[in-house]
């Protein structure tokens, strides 16, 4: 199997669990945060976008053939890559600069939602160690 299917799993995965976090977020930001603040909202969203992303990464493995533990760390890291790239670009879309978006990561929310986002790139691999 050549590289290919890893690196599509992942760029799907990535833009996929985007998407995914773009519609958790704007949820997040207006109607959970106000309510309970930053941190604990950071915490809920992490939770229920990991829940959601778990078969996301199964369907992406499943559908590129990168169920081997290697190929699914690539697709990972490829996923990763995407949605990071894609945050960056969304944060200068919304007239950040990258200082501010490093910023935002040095906070308490934003180590969480990291935290989240490197959980993220793990669980393809952890899908294809746990299949085997």
């Amino acid at each position: 199997m050549s590289i290919r299917g890893p690196i599509t799993a992942g760029l799907a995965y990535g833009l996929i669990g985007f998407a995914l976090g773009l519609v958790f977020g704007v949820v997040r930001t207006l109607f959970v945060a106000p309510a309970i603040g930053a941190f604990a909202a950071v915490a809920v969203e992490t939770a229920l976008l990991l829940a959601a992303c778990l078969p996301l990464a199964s369907w992406c493995l499943h559908n590129w053939q990168s169920a081997r533990p290697a190929y699914a760390l690539v697709a990972g890291v490829v996923g990763f890559a995407a949605l990071m790239a894609c945050e960056v670009m969304l944060g200068l879309a919304l007239g950040q600069t990258l200082q501010d978006i490093l910023a935002g990561m040095a906070r308490p929310p934003g180590m969480l939602g990291l935290a989240g986002q490197i959980v993220f790139a793990l669980l393809p691999a952890g899908l294809a160690v746990s299949r085997k």
